[in-house]
Formats: structure tokens, sequence, C-alpha cells
């Protein structure tokens, strides 16, 4: 990362329209285990096999796709499938609201930007939450991020947990001084 607020991944995997909860991770496997990491080793495991490998050669990487991404159930192991596979954000043109929220919730970042045509695989990106601005360092191209001063904030703090995690330790803080 460059700091907290530009988190920075190189391009491992660029996916098309659509991309279904049950592509992410099978419902089958839902029920298999409470763990995150068991989620991520069974990423993508019908339709992209090599996914896993792609994110976690990678220090942090990043996923792109065009449009509906996440789509199907509501599902919050989707997000920890993607998440602790090194992967920092998602980009792509639309996300249901659902997989939105579970991922600002978890800390990983969707973002969403008008056009996602021009980034592959490979692209060096950084996403600067102050400007607003998906930087693809590989093209020296910029596009701007939509998303509410809400989301951003949330963004900011690392999601929801991420907030409530500042908020215990400033409590903790107070109590002992």
């Amino acid at each position: 990362m460059v700091n907290d607020l530009q988190p920075r991944g190189k391009v491992a995997r660029k996916f098309a329209d659509d991309i279904n909860t049950d592509y992410i991770i099978p419902a089958s496997l839902l029920q298999e285990s409470w763990d995150k990491q068991f989620f991520a080793d069974h990423a993508f495991e019908y339709y992209d096999p090599s996914f896993r490998a792609a994110c976690r050669a990678n220090g942090e990487s990043v996923i792109v796709a065009g449009y509906n991404f996440g789509c199907g159930s509501s599902r919050e192991q989707a997000v920890y499938a993607i998440k602790y596979n090194n992967v920092v954000a998602v980009v792509a043109q639309s996300f249901p609201d659902i997989f939105y929220r579970n991922a600002l919730n978890n800390g990983l970042l969707p973002i969403q930007v008008s056009d996602t045509g021009k980034i592959d695989s490979g692209d060096e990106l950084v996403i600067d939450l102050d400007a607003r601005l998906l930087k693809n360092l590989t093209k020296g191209t910029e596009s701007s991020i939509l998303a509410t001063d809400s989301a951003i904030e949330q963004m900011k703090r690392g999601g929801f947990l991420g907030h409530a995690r500042e908020r215990l330790r400033q409590k903790l803080k107070t109590s002992v001084q």
C-alpha cells in the first residue's frame, strides 16, 4: 500500500459482466466452514481455477470486471473468498447493492468507475480515495471513482469492521486514562 488512502495493486484478473456469487464461491461450500481462509482457498474453484494462484502471486492484487460484479445471492463468503487472496479492491462498472455493502463492510474496496475496458491484467493501479481517482500507473490514465461521501469515508476507515475496531480502540484508550 502507498498509504491507507491510496491502496495499490496489480490487476491479477479481469472478468466480463455478470460475475455471480456462485462463480466466486459455490453454494455447496457455504456450510463447510466458518474460516474465511477456507473460502479463499475455494475462490472461483470451478469458474477460474487459476484465480487463487494469480492473486497470491502479487503482494496486493486488484480484480477488474464489467457490469454487475457479485450478482446472485447475498453470501458474505464471496467477499472473504476474494479478499483473503491478497485482493485489496474490485474495480467494476457496477455492483449489486448487497455485494457492494458486504465488500464495503468487510474492508474489500468496491471501486466503481464508468469504464473498465482499457484496464488490463498486469496493470498497476492506485486508488486515491481523497481525490476519488483510480490511477492506472501502467498506462498513465485516470478514472473518477463513483461513490457517495459516506462510502468513501467507510473505505478510508477499512470498512465497517475497521470503523468498529477504531471506535473500540478509542474507548479502551479513554478508559485506561
